[in-house]
């Protein structure tokens, strides 16, 4: 019952960053950059690795996660997975998050800040009471999630940018930063010389 209102605040309270848009809302409104066809309203994948710290863990931490950023309406929500470890791809903290992304897009960048729940699982080395010997803890639990992230576009469907991300829970509070790789679904194809969707068109 906890973790169920908890869920419900985080979620209701993302209501308030909600991005307010009074014009018709067009599925298929797109632009022209470049000569190219691209769509206005898309979804995007960003996946990447980086360094961080855990509460409960000593020394530096390796990250590796994907996320898919998608949208209903004008609204995007963020769907991703985190994987940490001592070294790159030797885990021991795995973490699955959804949360709302207010994203702010252009020709030259992408800027997207979430706020979301996250289930994570992993373990612990511990001393046992009364025991010399080190035993391995294993948790699982919810938690509140946090990013923020920064996309340089290459193409504008392509581009390289860095991400901060947090996570708070019973067990443990962890941050960290990683470079990553930003692939969009925008490309429609070559620009046309007449398009009812095309609302915005530049060099």
């Amino acid at each position: 019952m906890k973790n169920f209102l908890f869920i419900f605040i985080i979620l209701s309270s993302l209501k308030s960053f909600s991005q307010r848009d009074t014009s018709k809302y067009d599925r298929l409104e797109e632009i022209i950059d470049n000569d190219k066809r691209y769509a206005l309203h898309n979804n995007y994948l960003q996946a990447g690795a980086g360094f961080g710290g855990s509460t409960i863990r000593k020394g530096e931490q390796s990250f590796i996660g994907i996320d898919f950023v998608f949208h209903i309406k004008r609204q995007h929500f963020q769907l991703g997975f985190l994987m940490s470890g001592d070294k790159f791809l030797s885990n021991n903290n795995l973490s699955g998050h959804f949360g709302y992304c207010y994203r702010i897009e252009n020709e030259k960048r992408n800027i997207a800040f979430t706020l979301g729940v996250a289930q994570n699982k992993g373990a612990i080395a511990a001393h046992i009471d009364g025991q010399d010997t080190i035993a391995e803890l294993q948790y699982r639990n919810t938690g509140a999630y946090l990013s923020a992230s920064y996309i340089k576009k290459i193409t504008y469907d392509i581009g390289i940018g860095i991400e901060l991300f947090g996570e708070l829970n019973q067990t443990q509070q962890f941050f960290g930063v990683k470079g990553v790789l930003y692939f969009s679904g925008a490309y429609r194809g070559k620009a046309k010389i007449y398009n009812r969707h095309v609302k915005t068109r530049r060099k």
